[in-house]
């Protein structure tokens, strides 16, 4: 059973502080929780669980421990018991070797190795956590290799960090060069490419086992794997050394420095080199990426590693799926399966947020997979096995990416998936190309893609009839408006250099309207991984009729799914998949809809318009006024007062005891949180006092001179000015009726929760309000029609539901009704009221989490819904895009009708 880990450290810290040789792993048993009697047993030596022997402690499927005399080799002693039969026989997870000065340990299931001295030991203590219950926190992964290989690449980092003054002009270049090639020689040394373990035999053998030489050894080895194997230099090489083959490939032509090493640094490279590097995938050299990167780097670079399955969303129907198409046409005809291989031999594919190109590595290995499928499909016609080799060049691959080690990492990465597709081709048809020396890599360009001219990177090319098309894909930085350093803003300024406003846009959308100019009019399509806020709220308007204007159209996209990947420290995201083409070429839409939060299913659209719905290209704007002619919509009251006018239950309480007279000026006050959490608030409200009736209320006016004071001291003009009134809020609406919308809701929720209150409420700016609203505005806003409007036009907080008077209330087509319908309603809305009134002990969040909603509330509220459908049409709405059709149709209409209207005004005005 886990422990506390306080306790823990606690133990921890006084078993090293008073360190006792012949007590200590006692005291760390203890301190790890293992029984008392277990403890004392050891103590006494007649423990028969104790595997071990010669004075060892060993546990079975916990740990073995040793003590050595001061001055022995630690490492080596805890690789030998790592060997130990009995280490192997009891399944023991940790092996641990101390003189009391220094402490080795290993974790053999995790495979890692901690080295500490023993005045360091309590603050390593997650090390050993899961003796005490707390596994081990890994990134998850289909291969587990990948995720051990990161962390293992980033400790070294770590190690090569500390050891190595970074600071001159391409010091941070040269160690990623250094980086990357390692992780070459690690994976050839296990494919096939270098003799099995090659490179890491030749380190254990041939130097010094402080690290001091070992820069010696890899700029040998990177002069010699750049040698020619009749290169004369070669000679005068080491025999260890002419062993190694000629790569080439440019991956070591430059002579960069080479960082020194030490005695951990060492033997954490064995250590890796004796992993099974032949496991690890090049598309999640990424996540490795992401690993040693430095943290703060990869926030502001808004980095995210992308999963396999979300590539798949993105390059399967931007090219993947008609190529597949094609060769199922093809299979009966030799002619048009070799026209097929010509195709794939022409693609391009480009990724101008390329990182450590995931998405170009995913690319590559699927298009090699239908090129054999397409070889078979050959040899099948013909009977017999032809030699067909691999027309696909890394050539055909494109890239662009801000951060050298990122360029660096997609380079080769590029190299390992084109080797691991060669060998998977080796075992389908018995033959293939020979592994070295490398050829080019892929066209990957170290560079700002906002300030690059893609053209200049990937010439697409124009009219049908091109000998190329080029597909562009990837996964943009998705930073908002709150995360983008002061370069990202200017980068901004010069994508959207025309534009009157961009402010609002998110980083992402850059991408959208580069990549809108790049393919506009060519052989060229795109898509891209995104925020879902581009689809949402004032960013629509903003960015979609500009890409519309170039003649495009949306040919395919996902709707909203939360997006989790392999990374080490997993960002999850709510984004979208959206692919265009130029109008010309596209043929039908594709919209993949969540049916649930785990299944997604494809239909074909008559269009899919900026929202990703199967609707017209209509774009909601903002408007200051409502477009049906409804009362306003207006933001509750801001008190901008310190807090000093609000009073918490008990506050209220003990005021008017001390001052009955306060009484008669406190109102209930709600924000968000209180009307939707059913927690009570209160406030002075004193915008009809008089200075004497403030005068008589000596605790009150403490309170009103403090908000004074308050604004005073506030940066804010506005606040500073409204110090002359400081008994009142910054804005005084108090209406004698009133409805309240929160500004933000959970997405969860069928329904946002609105409510009715009086002018004994007072709402916060937390909150919009229509003063005066009736039970029938109530019903409206509350039924699933409005709900789905929201949801296709209000921005985001987060995932959250942005509500906002401009774009969703202003803009929603409100029906035409007549004097018994709209009693109908009204009558509706009442009864949802009535039915939440029946449990007073539920807040608004409970009754509206739609795992927990009475089912009494939500007949109320389908019956609402019913009634509210009817006033738009008799028929009953099948789903939300056809409520939504409809919505949109008439909104249409409505500013059609608005539009015609307004030279009408113009010509009677000038008739005056």
């Amino acid at each position: 059973m886990a422990i506390s880990q306080a306790r823990i450290i606690e133990s921890m810290e006084q078993a090293c502080s008073n360190l006792n040789p012949d007590e200590f792993i006692f005291s760390f048993l203890d301190a790890y929780g293992f029984p008392k009697s277990t403890i004392t047993r050891l103590r006494k030596g007649d423990d028969s669980r104790n595997v071990a022997s010669g004075g060892d402690i060993g546990l079975k499927k916990k740990l073995y421990f040793r003590s050595v005399p001061e001055g022995a080799d630690l490492n080596a002693e805890a690789d030998a018991l790592k060997a130990n039969e009995v280490v192997s026989r009891n399944d023991i997870r940790f092996v641990i070797v101390t003189d009391f000065k220094s402490l080795v340990a290993l974790d053999l299931k995790a495979e890692e190795r901690l080295e500490t001295t023993m005045d360091e030991l309590d603050k390593q203590y997650a090390f050993f956590l899961p003796l005490a219950g707390y596994e081990k926190a890994v990134m998850y992964s289909e291969h587990p290799a990948d995720v051990k290989a990161s962390e293992k690449m980033g400790r070294l980092f770590d190690l090569i960090r500390e050891r190595n003054d970074l600071s001159k002009p391409g010091d941070i270049h040269a160690l990623n060069v250094f980086l990357t090639r390692l992780l070459f020689c690690f994976y050839a040394e296990d494919t096939g490419i270098f003799a099995q373990g090659q490179m890491t035999s030749a380190i254990q053998s041939t130097t010094k086992e402080d690290g001091s030489d070992l820069d010696q050894f890899f700029s040998d080895l990177f002069t010699v794997l750049n040698l020619d194997d009749k290169a004369p230099e070669r000679a005068s090489m080491a025999a260890h050394f002419q062993d190694f083959p000629y790569v080439n490939g440019g991956l070591f032509e430059a002579d960069e420095p080479i960082p020194e090493f030490g005695k951990k640094a060492r033997r954490l490279l064995i250590d890796c080199g004796n992993m099974d590097w032949s496991e690890i995938n090049p598309d999640i050299f990424g996540s490795m990426f992401q690993a040693v990167i430095d943290e703060e780097k990869r926030g502001s670079l808004g980095q995210h590693y992308t999963s396999v399955s979300n590539i798949m969303k993105v390059i399967q129907p931007l090219f993947l799926d008609k190529l597949y198409e094609e060769l199922e046409k093809s299979r009966k005809s030799e002619r048009k399966l070799k026209e097929l291989l010509v195709r794939l031999q022409n693609l391009r594919i480009f990724d101008p947020a390329c990182g450590s190109g995931n998405f170009l590595i995913i690319a590559y290995k699927e298009l090699r997979k239908l090129e054999m499928e397409v070889i078979d499909a050959l040899n099948a016609i013909s009977g017999q096995s032809e030699m067909y080799y691999s027309g696909i060049r890394l050539s055909q691959f494109f890239g662009i990416e801000i951060d050298d080690f990122a360029h660096e990492v997609a380079i080769l990465s590029l190299w390992l998936a084109e080797h691991q597709m060669n060998m998977a081709f080796k075992a389908k048809f018995g033959y293939a190309e020979a592994a070295l020396p490398l050829r080019d890599s892929g066209n990957i360009v170290c560079g700002n893609a906002l300030r690059l001219d893609w053209k200049d990177v990937c010439p697409p090319v124009d009219g049908s009839s091109a000998p190329y098309e080029v597909y562009v894909c990837g996964n943009p930085p998705f930073l908002g408006n709150g995360g983008r350093n002061a370069e990202q803003n200017a980068d901004m300024a010069e994508v959207f250099s025309g534009f009157k406003s961009f402010g609002v846009l998110d980083l992402v959308a850059c991408w959208f309207w580069k990549g809108a100019k790049y393919i506009a009019g060519k052989k060229a399509e795109f898509s891209f991984v995104s925020t879902n806020s581009i689809c949402q709220g004032d960013q629509v308007g903003v960015l979609w009729p500009a890409i519309f204007d170039e003649r495009l159209k949306i040919r395919f996209a996902y709707q909203t799914f939360t997006w989790k990947n392999n990374a080490k420290q997993n960002a999850g995201v709510h984004v979208v998949v959206i692919g265009l083409s130029n109008a010309q070429d596209v043929k039908e839409r594709l919209l993949f809809k969540n049916t649930t939060r785990e299944t997604v299913h494809c239909v074909l659209a008559q269009n899919i318009n900026p929202y990703l719905l199967d609707a017209k290209d209509t774009v909601v704007q903002s408007r200051t006024r409502p477009l049906s002619g409804t009362p306003m919509m207006v933001k509750g009251s801001q008190p901008t007062d310190g807090g000093h006018l609000l009073l918490s239950s008990e506050e209220k309480n003990l005021l008017i005891e001390r001052e009955p007279k306060a009484q008669k000026w406190i109102k209930k006050l709600i924000g968000a949180q209180e009307f939707l959490q059913a927690k009570e608030r209160w406030c002075l409200w004193l915008a009809e006092a008089t200075p004497e009736d403030i005068e008589g209320m000596p605790l009150v006016k403490q309170r009103v001179e403090a908000v004074r004071e308050t604004r005073l001291a506030s940066r804010d003009s506005g606040a500073r000015r409204l110090a002359e009134k400081p008994h009142q809020f910054r804005e005084t609406k108090n209406p004698d009726s009133f409805m309240v919308v929160p500004s933000v809701s959970s997405e969860r929720r069928d329904y946002i929760p609105m409510g009715l209150f009086g002018s004994d409420v007072i709402s916060t700016n937390l909150n919009l309000i229509i003063p005066d609203a009736t039970p029938y505005e109530f019903g409206i806003l509350t039924s699933e029609m409005h709900n789905d409007w929201m949801r296709a036009v209000a921005g985001r907080l987060e995932s959250r539901y942005r509500y906002s008077a401009t774009l969703v209330y202003n803009t929603f087509p409100w029906p035409e009704i007549n004097d018994r319908q709209r009693k109908k309603i009204e009558e509706l809305a009442e009864e949802v009221l009535l039915v939440r009134e029946d449990y007073p002990d539920k807040s608004l969040a409970d009754l509206y989490d739609p795992d927990k909603m009475p089912e009494p509330l939500r007949d109320a509220h389908k019956a609402l819904d019913r009634a509210v459908e009817k006033l738009y049409r008799d028929k009953p709405f099948r789903d939300a895009t056809e409520r939504l059709e409809r919505l949109f149709a008439l909104y249409e209409k409505l500013i059609a009708e608005e539009e015609a209207q307004k030279p009408a005004k113009k010509t009677a005005k000038g008739s005056n």
